[in-house]
């Protein structure tokens, strides 16, 4: 079993409900990110980095970097993640605070999600949520930093305006700027019946970031991969055909509740190559 680089976070829900939060404990988020490194994870990724101080967010980086991890996505402008901020150009006011954060904690993948606009036509509110991608790439030419495209399900993300992967695609390919890419978050592809399969080879080539969790038969819930019903060998398969050597973010919980359930998420990630100890 060939490792895989697996994220974990330190916030999916809520800023306090790291991926470990039962096994770690009540520990400060340096110590958090020592855990995830302990069980054998190759990086770290916080939703909700941009709402976490200056002295916090350096205090990420300088976590990650002691453990040998690499810093994953944020999301940008989480306050008015289901505004219509890359619509009506609004999100570009943040883009400094988000470059910002990107540099103190050494992530260079940023979450681009956007509310959309009840009653009018969806088509050209992408034209202009790829225009302003497009500035906002421009301002950020020479950071290195990636604006990823998400598509999501209203499960778990209601009012957004990118929900099946081929409107993300479609934005990347408006926007047509090198830092401007697509956000592909397995777990939300499956919540839509699709086949994750079929849509990594659809979206191979414009791939800055993966997401990944199960869709158990008894609900829209986020779980671990083993939890579900998802193929996770041909997933993992088609993430390597289509080149993908980043981080593979775990943005979900586990499936039992508790430090057992945590501890049997850490099972079933090992018998998909998590190097745990």
């Amino acid at each position: 079993m060939s490792r895989r680089a697996f994220a974990g976070h330190l916030g999916v829900r809520a800023p306090d409900r790291p991926l470990l939060h039962h096994v770690a404990g009540p520990v400060a988020i340096d110590r958090q990110i020592a855990v995830l490194a302990a069980h054998g994870f190759a990086g770290v990724s916080d939703n909700y980095l941009l709402l976490r101080d200056a002295a916090t967010q350096a205090l990420i980086g300088d976590a990650v970097r002691e453990h040998g991890l690499r810093m994953g996505s944020f999301v940008h402008d989480p306050l008015r993640w289901n505004a219509p901020g890359w619509i009506d150009g609004s999100a570009l006011d943040s883009i400094a605070a988000t470059a910002a954060a990107a540099t103190r904690s050494g992530s260079r993948t940023v979450t681009c999600i956007t509310g959309r606009v009840d009653g009018e036509n969806a088509a050209p509110q992408r034209r202009s949520m790829a225009e302003s991608l497009r500035r906002a790439g421009d301002r950020l030419e020479d950071s290195g930093i990636a604006l990823c495209v998400e598509a999501t399900h209203p499960a778990f993300a209601p009012g957004l305006l990118i929900e099946q992967v081929e409107e993300a695609i479609e934005v990347v390919m408006l926007a047509a700027h090198p830092q401007v890419r697509l956000y592909l978050d397995i777990g939300h592809v499956a919540l839509h019946g699709r086949d994750p399969v079929a849509a990594i080879g659809m979206a191979a080539g414009l791939i800055g970031n993966v997401q990944i969790a199960d869709v158990p038969a008894d609900g829209p819930r986020r779980v671990e991969p083993g939890a579900g019903r998802l193929d996770w060998a041909a997933i993992f398969a088609a993430l390597d055909a289509a080149g993908h050597e980043g981080l593979i973010e775990l943005e979900l919980e586990a499936a039992e509740p508790g430090e057992t359930g945590e501890r049997a998420m850490l099972s079933r990630l090992a018998g998909l190559g998590l190097e745990t100890p």
